[in-house]
């Protein structure tokens, strides 16, 4: 019996340690050097796979009365150029601005919202890349696919935990901090309207109108 009464104080007594370093720890930060290093990696990888797809021998698409079309291979094509100079000079220069500036939130945000549209971009492509291409260009990309969407999902945390942590300084005003301070004439006015007061005015005008009559007569 004492060795279980033993046995459930030490259980006890781990729980609090275990609860009080999780509360000093708190949330686990994300390692924005780290992803933007990786970051760089992989937009210099995709565009390398990128170069290698062959698309102009990709297989036709089918129209109405079983035609051939091409038109999926231009699109492809001119998704795969701005993909490339994306991924060769503006999405590294943003990289190295918010390595520059340590993790400021404006930098990081530039990266972020690049890398969404090279996300988007690049999604297009995979799926024709899947319908149209060879197994050997579609596996890469899909996998560079994934791994920047990671990126992507890692750059979104860090930028929410500044903004958070900012807002708990005090550091990000608000639209509508001073509105109560503001000059209250932009402000909406209740106009109340008493219909009582209205009806008595009229009450009494009618028998002013009426002793005048009686006298008059």
């Amino acid at each position: 019996m004492r060795t279980l009464q033993v046995a459930a104080l030490i259980f006890l007594a781990c729980v609090a340690c275990a609860a009080q370093s999780r509360k000093r720890t708190g949330p686990a930060r994300t390692d924005l050097m780290s992803t933007l290093l990786d970051l760089d990696r992989t937009a210099a990888a995709t565009n390398s796979d990128i170069g290698h797809l062959q698309i102009e021998k990709w297989r036709g698409g089918w129209r109405t009365g079983f035609t051939t079309s091409t038109s999926h291979k231009s699109q492809a094509g001119q998704a795969a150029q701005s993909l490339q100079r994306n991924l060769k000079t503006a999405l590294p220069d943003l990289i190295r601005n918010a390595l520059n500036t340590r993790g400021g939130m404006y930098a990081t945000f530039k990266v972020y919202e690049d890398l969404t549209l090279v996300c988007e971009t690049l999604d297009s492509l995979v799926t024709a890349a899947q319908e149209y291409g060879r197994k050997e260009e579609f596996a890469p990309l899909a996998g560079d696919y994934n791994s920047l969407v990671r990126l992507r999902r890692s750059l979104s945390a860090y930028l929410q935990q500044k903004a958070a942590a900012a807002d708990a300084r005090g550091g990000i005003t608000s639209e509508f901090a001073d509105a109560s301070d503001g000059d209250s004439t932009s402000l909406p006015r209740k106009i109340v309207v008493d219909e009582g007061a209205h009806a008595r005015k009229s009450m009494v005008s009618a028998r002013k109108k009426t002793s005048s009559r009686s006298r008059n007569e």
